[in-house]
């Protein structure tokens, strides 16, 4: 009968789109539901999409003569007001470690980089090696090899500049989903290719793609770089999804 048709598949739509937001999946329209059958490419980020999104502060490294106990208080400081998790991850940390903040001024969150202010009157700057080198802070070759020590084995390493040298390095580790794996494999079987987009660096991003058997991966990307690269895509006339954290990639 043509009137249960006509019935049916808006009825299926209701029911999808339902059960999707029941799940955390918000589907704007039936459009978009309907092109999600289509997509050929998946772009995913890696924190807080392949992994759990609740990153921990694994070590705090002192460069030279400095001390874990003399990075800690800038590092609280820096990051006291930032909204990003592995800020949240470092100002707990530090307070387990019965640190206290510094007077802070200034602060300012470089996207995709990490975040700098005045901490007690001194200029604290706080990122990955791109931040570094955009504010001409130099990364000596033996923090560079310690850095990549940890880096090799999946881990998110920050650098902290105090008044334009560097004195200590940052271990973040945060552990891919259990579910990551599986949902990956799944949807290569399908026929879509998984491509991840990190702006974390090459040797963590690697670590990571080999875990989840991820052969395509770009490192090192901002939230713009993304977008150049799904658009890039589209002109090539393929059909591009994305899941990313609701922080930069928004």
């Amino acid at each position: 009968c043509p009137c249960a048709l006509g019935l049916a598949t808006p009825m299926s739509i209701m029911v999808g789109v339902g059960k999707g937001a029941k799940n955390g999946v918000l589907i704007k329209n039936a459009e978009a539901l309907e092109k999600l059958n289509d997509v050929e490419v998946l772009v995913v980020d890696k924190t807080g999409t392949l992994t759990e999104g609740k990153p921990a502060v694994e070590k705090v490294v002192g460069i030279g003569s400095t001390q874990e106990k003399e990075v800690l208080p800038y590092l609280v400081s820096v990051n006291q007001h930032s909204e990003h998790p592995l800020a949240k991850a470092t100002v707990d940390y530090g307070k387990s470690e019965g640190i206290q903040s510094l007077p802070t001024e200034n602060f300012e969150a470089v996207t995709g980089k990490g975040v700098k202010a005045r901490v007690s009157d001194k200029q604290v700057i706080l990122g990955n090696s791109a931040l570094m080198e955009s504010e001409n802070i130099p990364l000596e070759e033996t923090t560079q090899k310690k850095a990549a020590e940890f880096q090799e084995t999946g881990k998110t390493v920050s650098y902290l500049a105090l008044d334009g040298k560097v004195i200590g390095l940052v271990v973040i580790g945060d552990k891919i989903k259990k579910s990551s794996a599986k949902a990956v494999k799944t949807l290569q079987q399908s026929g879509i290719n998984v491509i991840m987009m990190t702006g974390d660096n090459e040797r963590t991003a690697k670590a990571v793609a080999e875990e989840l058997n991820l052969a395509d991966f770009k490192a090192g990307m901002l939230p713009e770089h993304k977008l150049m690269e799904v658009e890039r895509m589209q002109k090539e006339g393929k059909i591009v999804a994305m899941a990313g954290d609701g922080i930069n990639d928004a």
